[in-house]
Protein backbone atom coordinates (compact mmCIF):
# COMPACT_ATOMS: atom_id res chain seq x y z
CA UNK A 1 0.00 0.00 0.00
CA UNK A 2 2.99 2.72 0.73
CA UNK A 3 3.78 2.43 -3.12
CA UNK A 4 0.36 3.99 -3.92
CA UNK A 5 0.39 6.76 -1.57
CA UNK A 6 3.49 9.05 -2.70
CA UNK A 7 1.18 11.24 -4.63
CA UNK A 8 -0.73 12.28 -1.42
CA UNK A 9 2.13 12.27 0.70
CA UNK A 10 3.27 14.61 -1.41
CA UNK A 11 0.02 17.01 -1.68
CA UNK A 12 -0.28 16.20 -5.48
CA UNK A 13 -4.50 15.58 -5.12
CA UNK A 14 -5.03 14.99 -8.54
CA UNK A 15 -2.52 12.46 -9.14
CA UNK A 16 -3.08 10.58 -6.42
CA UNK A 17 -7.31 10.63 -7.31
CA UNK A 18 -5.91 8.77 -10.33
CA UNK A 19 -4.19 6.21 -9.02
CA UNK A 20 -7.07 5.38 -6.17
CA UNK A 21 -10.08 5.32 -9.13
CA UNK A 22 -8.12 3.01 -10.98
CA UNK A 23 -7.30 0.80 -8.14
CA UNK A 24 -11.16 0.65 -7.18
CA UNK A 25 -12.39 -0.14 -10.78
CA UNK A 26 -9.32 -2.87 -10.65
CA UNK A 27 -11.22 -4.45 -7.42
CA UNK A 28 -14.41 -3.68 -9.04
CA UNK A 29 -12.84 -6.25 -11.76
CA UNK A 30 -11.66 -8.65 -9.85
CA UNK A 31 -14.94 -9.10 -7.57
CA UNK A 32 -16.83 -9.33 -11.02
CA UNK A 33 -14.59 -12.00 -12.09
CA UNK A 34 -13.74 -13.74 -9.18
CA UNK A 35 -17.37 -13.82 -7.62
CA UNK A 36 -15.54 -12.72 -4.16
CA UNK A 37 -16.17 -9.76 -1.81
CA UNK A 38 -13.56 -7.46 -1.91
CA UNK A 39 -13.13 -4.58 0.91
CA UNK A 40 -12.51 -1.38 -1.13
CA UNK A 41 -12.29 0.94 1.20
CA UNK A 42 -8.79 2.29 1.01
CA UNK A 43 -9.19 3.45 -2.55
CA UNK A 44 -12.42 5.06 -1.44
CA UNK A 45 -11.36 6.69 1.78
CA UNK A 46 -8.17 8.38 0.39
CA UNK A 47 -10.14 10.07 -2.98
CA UNK A 48 -12.61 11.30 -0.27
CA UNK A 49 -9.57 12.95 1.37
CA UNK A 50 -8.36 14.26 -1.58
CA UNK A 51 -11.58 15.88 -2.58
CA UNK A 52 -11.80 17.60 0.89
CA UNK A 53 -8.22 18.77 0.18
CA UNK A 54 -9.57 19.84 -3.42
CA UNK A 55 -12.24 21.84 -1.73
CA UNK A 56 -14.91 19.26 -3.68
CA UNK A 57 -17.02 19.09 0.10
CA UNK A 58 -19.78 17.24 -2.16
CA UNK A 59 -17.85 14.58 -3.93
CA UNK A 60 -15.76 14.13 -0.19
CA UNK A 61 -18.90 13.15 1.62
CA UNK A 62 -20.37 11.10 -1.34
CA UNK A 63 -17.07 8.96 -1.41
CA UNK A 64 -16.93 8.72 2.09
CA UNK A 65 -20.24 6.97 2.35
CA UNK A 66 -18.97 4.80 -0.06
CA UNK A 67 -16.25 3.87 2.03
CA UNK A 68 -19.38 3.40 5.10
CA UNK A 69 -20.88 0.90 3.06
CA UNK A 70 -17.72 -1.25 2.83
CA UNK A 71 -16.59 -1.08 6.28
CA UNK A 72 -20.09 -1.29 7.58
CA UNK A 73 -20.10 -5.13 5.30
CA UNK A 74 -16.50 -6.23 6.35
CA UNK A 75 -17.77 -5.40 10.26
CA UNK A 76 -21.61 -6.84 9.96
CA UNK A 77 -23.56 -3.43 10.47
CA UNK A 78 -21.16 -1.88 13.03
CA UNK A 79 -18.48 1.08 12.61
CA UNK A 80 -15.42 1.38 15.25
CA UNK A 81 -15.35 4.34 16.63
CA UNK A 82 -11.23 3.54 16.17
CA UNK A 83 -11.87 3.85 12.64
CA UNK A 84 -11.12 5.99 9.95
CA UNK A 85 -15.00 6.35 9.02
CA UNK A 86 -15.70 7.38 11.79
CA UNK A 87 -13.90 10.37 12.65
CA UNK A 88 -13.72 11.63 9.59
CA UNK A 89 -17.91 11.26 9.78
CA UNK A 90 -18.69 12.30 12.84
CA UNK A 91 -15.84 14.80 14.02
CA UNK A 92 -15.08 16.26 10.01
CA UNK A 93 -18.18 16.00 8.65
CA UNK A 94 -20.84 16.31 11.38
CA UNK A 95 -22.60 13.00 10.84
CA UNK A 96 -24.04 12.14 14.36
CA UNK A 97 -22.93 8.72 15.78
CA UNK A 98 -26.59 7.66 16.15
CA UNK A 99 -26.95 8.76 12.00
CA UNK A 100 -23.41 6.70 11.34
CA UNK A 101 -24.92 3.66 13.53
CA UNK A 102 -27.89 3.57 11.69
CA UNK A 103 -26.35 3.94 8.35
CA UNK A 104 -23.84 0.42 9.37
CA UNK A 105 -27.14 -1.32 10.13
CA UNK A 106 -29.41 -0.50 7.15
CA UNK A 107 -26.44 -0.93 4.87
CA UNK A 108 -25.26 -4.33 6.39
CA UNK A 109 -28.97 -5.82 5.78
CA UNK A 110 -28.82 -4.26 2.10
CA UNK A 111 -25.95 -6.31 1.85
CA UNK A 112 -27.35 -9.49 3.28
CA UNK A 113 -30.55 -9.24 0.90
CA UNK A 114 -28.59 -9.24 -2.64
CA UNK A 115 -24.89 -9.77 -2.21
CA UNK A 116 -24.96 -9.88 -6.44
CA UNK A 117 -25.56 -6.24 -6.49
CA UNK A 118 -24.56 -4.89 -3.14
CA UNK A 119 -20.65 -5.65 -3.50
CA UNK A 120 -21.18 -2.09 -5.24
CA UNK A 121 -21.23 0.29 -2.77
CA UNK A 122 -23.01 2.45 -5.06
CA UNK A 123 -26.01 0.19 -5.30
CA UNK A 124 -26.61 0.14 -1.61
CA UNK A 125 -26.19 4.36 -1.28
CA UNK A 126 -28.74 4.53 -3.77
CA UNK A 127 -30.75 3.02 -1.25
CA UNK A 128 -30.15 4.67 1.58
CA UNK A 129 -31.95 8.43 2.35
CA UNK A 130 -30.01 11.58 2.11
CA UNK A 131 -29.58 12.71 5.35
CA UNK A 132 -26.14 12.33 5.07
CA UNK A 133 -25.94 14.77 2.18
CA UNK A 134 -25.86 17.70 4.09
CA UNK A 135 -23.35 21.02 2.38
CA UNK A 136 -23.66 22.35 -0.90
CA UNK A 137 -20.96 22.31 -3.73
CA UNK A 138 -18.36 24.62 -4.31
CA UNK A 139 -17.67 26.17 -7.05
CA UNK A 140 -14.92 23.97 -8.00
CA UNK A 141 -17.02 20.94 -8.39
CA UNK A 142 -20.03 22.35 -9.67
CA UNK A 143 -18.98 21.16 -12.94
CA UNK A 144 -17.20 17.73 -12.12
CA UNK A 145 -18.37 14.36 -13.20
CA UNK A 146 -17.20 11.58 -11.83
CA UNK A 147 -18.67 7.84 -11.81
CA UNK A 148 -17.94 4.30 -11.18
CA UNK A 149 -17.75 2.98 -14.87
CA UNK A 150 -17.68 -0.42 -14.26
CA UNK A 151 -21.16 0.03 -12.10
CA UNK A 152 -22.61 2.49 -14.58
CA UNK A 153 -22.14 -0.34 -17.22
CA UNK A 154 -23.00 -3.17 -15.52
CA UNK A 155 -26.39 -1.42 -15.32
CA UNK A 156 -26.62 0.05 -18.92
CA UNK A 157 -26.30 -4.30 -19.68
CA UNK A 158 -29.07 -4.96 -17.75
CA UNK A 159 -31.28 -2.17 -20.24
CA UNK A 160 -33.91 -4.00 -22.24
CA UNK A 161 -34.86 -6.76 -19.38
CA UNK A 162 -38.76 -6.04 -19.55
CA UNK A 163 -39.61 -4.12 -16.43
CA UNK A 164 -37.61 -0.62 -17.14
CA UNK A 165 -35.64 -0.95 -13.40
CA UNK A 166 -32.76 -1.23 -14.73
CA UNK A 167 -32.82 2.22 -16.48
CA UNK A 168 -34.51 4.12 -13.73
CA UNK A 169 -31.69 2.72 -11.42
CA UNK A 170 -29.14 4.19 -13.73
CA UNK A 171 -31.06 7.01 -14.80
CA UNK A 172 -30.85 7.68 -10.72
CA UNK A 173 -27.18 6.74 -10.60
CA UNK A 174 -26.41 9.33 -13.29
CA UNK A 175 -28.26 12.19 -11.69
CA UNK A 176 -27.11 11.82 -8.04
CA UNK A 177 -23.46 11.60 -8.94
CA UNK A 178 -24.03 15.46 -10.49
CA UNK A 179 -22.63 17.24 -7.30
CA UNK A 180 -25.31 19.04 -5.78
CA UNK A 181 -28.10 17.07 -7.27
CA UNK A 182 -30.49 15.52 -5.01
CA UNK A 183 -32.06 12.65 -6.92
CA UNK A 184 -34.82 10.73 -5.31
CA UNK A 185 -35.66 6.94 -6.92
CA UNK A 186 -39.60 6.14 -7.89
CA UNK A 187 -42.16 8.68 -5.83
CA UNK A 188 -45.76 8.26 -6.47
CA UNK A 189 -47.79 10.93 -6.45
CA UNK A 190 -51.87 11.16 -5.71
CA UNK A 191 -51.65 11.28 -9.77
CA UNK A 192 -48.82 9.24 -10.85
CA UNK A 193 -45.66 7.90 -10.71
CA UNK A 194 -42.77 9.61 -10.89
CA UNK A 195 -39.40 7.35 -11.98
CA UNK A 196 -36.87 10.08 -10.74
CA UNK A 197 -37.60 12.97 -9.28
CA UNK A 198 -34.20 15.92 -8.74
CA UNK A 199 -33.22 18.88 -6.86
CA UNK A 200 -30.32 20.70 -7.45
CA UNK A 201 -29.10 22.91 -4.91
CA UNK A 202 -26.22 25.00 -4.12
CA UNK A 203 -25.41 28.37 -5.95
CA UNK A 204 -26.62 29.32 -9.83
CA UNK A 205 -23.49 29.45 -11.61
CA UNK A 206 -24.97 28.22 -15.30
CA UNK A 207 -27.59 27.27 -17.21
CA UNK A 208 -28.97 25.32 -14.17
CA UNK A 209 -30.07 28.14 -12.91
CA UNK A 210 -32.59 28.37 -15.60
CA UNK A 211 -33.96 24.78 -14.80
CA UNK A 212 -35.72 25.61 -11.64
CA UNK A 213 -35.21 23.49 -8.05
CA UNK A 214 -36.98 20.92 -9.31
CA UNK A 215 -37.41 18.77 -12.21
CA UNK A 216 -38.94 15.24 -12.98
CA UNK A 217 -37.33 12.41 -15.27
CA UNK A 218 -39.27 10.05 -17.31
CA UNK A 219 -37.46 6.75 -18.44
CA UNK A 220 -38.68 4.76 -21.22
CA UNK A 221 -36.61 1.39 -22.08
CA UNK A 222 -38.58 0.22 -24.55
CA UNK A 223 -37.79 -1.35 -28.39
CA UNK A 224 -38.99 1.23 -30.37
CA UNK A 225 -39.06 5.21 -29.77
CA UNK A 226 -41.17 6.80 -27.21
CA UNK A 227 -43.87 8.60 -29.48
CA UNK A 228 -45.79 11.61 -29.18
CA UNK A 229 -48.32 10.43 -26.74
CA UNK A 230 -45.72 9.50 -24.46
CA UNK A 231 -43.75 12.51 -24.71
CA UNK A 232 -47.46 14.58 -24.48
CA UNK A 233 -47.90 12.42 -21.45
CA UNK A 234 -44.79 13.61 -19.93
CA UNK A 235 -45.18 17.31 -20.76
CA UNK A 236 -48.24 16.84 -18.97
CA UNK A 237 -46.68 15.25 -15.67
CA UNK A 238 -44.40 18.48 -15.48
CA UNK A 239 -46.67 20.86 -16.06
CA UNK A 240 -49.28 19.60 -13.03
CA UNK A 241 -45.43 19.50 -10.81
CA UNK A 242 -44.94 23.36 -12.34
CA UNK A 243 -41.58 22.35 -13.49
CA UNK A 244 -39.54 24.01 -15.92
CA UNK A 245 -37.43 20.99 -17.06
CA UNK A 246 -37.34 17.27 -17.56
CA UNK A 247 -35.47 14.28 -18.89
CA UNK A 248 -36.55 11.47 -21.00
CA UNK A 249 -34.31 8.41 -20.83
CA UNK A 250 -35.71 6.92 -23.82
CA UNK A 251 -33.75 3.51 -25.10
CA UNK A 252 -34.44 4.32 -28.99
CA UNK A 253 -35.10 8.29 -28.38
CA UNK A 254 -37.95 10.09 -29.37
CA UNK A 255 -40.47 9.31 -33.21
CA UNK A 256 -39.56 11.67 -35.51
CA UNK A 257 -36.19 12.36 -34.37
CA UNK A 258 -34.37 14.76 -36.96
CA UNK A 259 -37.56 14.79 -39.46
CA UNK A 260 -38.66 17.60 -37.15
CA UNK A 261 -42.17 15.76 -36.92
CA UNK A 262 -43.83 13.69 -33.79
CA UNK A 263 -42.38 13.93 -30.58
CA UNK A 264 -39.45 15.43 -32.07
CA UNK A 265 -41.61 18.61 -33.17
CA UNK A 266 -43.92 18.27 -29.90
CA UNK A 267 -40.52 18.81 -28.09
CA UNK A 268 -39.78 22.11 -29.59
CA UNK A 269 -43.64 23.14 -29.90
CA UNK A 270 -43.86 22.79 -25.70
CA UNK A 271 -40.85 25.22 -25.50
CA UNK A 272 -42.09 27.75 -27.49
CA UNK A 273 -45.74 27.76 -26.26
CA UNK A 274 -45.37 26.57 -22.84
CA UNK A 275 -41.55 27.33 -21.51
CA UNK A 276 -41.20 23.41 -21.14
CA UNK A 277 -37.71 22.30 -21.86
CA UNK A 278 -37.61 17.98 -22.48
CA UNK A 279 -34.13 16.86 -23.13
CA UNK A 280 -33.73 13.61 -24.24
CA UNK A 281 -31.48 10.77 -23.29
CA UNK A 282 -31.31 7.89 -25.63
CA UNK A 283 -28.95 4.33 -25.22
CA UNK A 284 -26.54 6.20 -27.40
CA UNK A 285 -25.72 9.15 -25.18
CA UNK A 286 -25.58 6.72 -21.97
CA UNK A 287 -22.55 4.95 -23.82
CA UNK A 288 -20.93 7.93 -24.11
CA UNK A 289 -21.08 8.80 -20.71
CA UNK A 290 -20.29 5.12 -19.50
CA UNK A 291 -17.04 6.16 -21.98
CA UNK A 292 -16.35 9.23 -20.42
CA UNK A 293 -18.76 12.10 -21.41
CA UNK A 294 -19.62 14.48 -19.09
CA UNK A 295 -23.12 14.69 -18.04
CA UNK A 296 -23.43 18.13 -17.03
CA UNK A 297 -22.24 19.11 -20.53
CA UNK A 298 -24.93 17.13 -22.36
CA UNK A 299 -27.70 18.42 -20.47
CA UNK A 300 -26.25 21.93 -20.89
CA UNK A 301 -25.83 21.02 -25.00
CA UNK A 302 -29.35 19.20 -25.04
CA UNK A 303 -30.58 22.15 -23.26
CA UNK A 304 -29.47 24.89 -25.72
CA UNK A 305 -30.51 22.81 -29.10
CA UNK A 306 -34.09 22.79 -27.69
CA UNK A 307 -34.22 26.25 -26.15
CA UNK A 308 -32.74 27.86 -29.37
CA UNK A 309 -34.05 25.85 -31.68
CA UNK A 310 -30.49 25.14 -32.81
CA UNK A 311 -29.80 22.78 -36.04
CA UNK A 312 -29.42 18.95 -34.87
CA UNK A 313 -27.47 16.53 -36.94
CA UNK A 314 -29.84 13.78 -38.00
Amino acid sequence: MRALLPYLNLGRWHEALAVFHSLYEHMLQFQQESGTFVHKGMPLVYSSDCYNRLGCPVLARRYLMLTTCEDAIRDKGHIPAESGVYFRSVWTFGLSHAELSRYAAEIWEAYRGNTGEAVFPEWILQGLDHQWMAGYPSSLEAGLYIITVSYARRLLNQLGSGDGKALERLAHYLLSSIPGCRAYRPQKSHSTDYDVVCALEGADLDFRSDLGRYFICECKDWQSPADFTAFAKFCRVLDAAKCRFGILFSKQDISGKGKATSADREQLKVFQDRGLVVVVISEADLRRLVSGANLITMLREKYESVRLDLKRDK
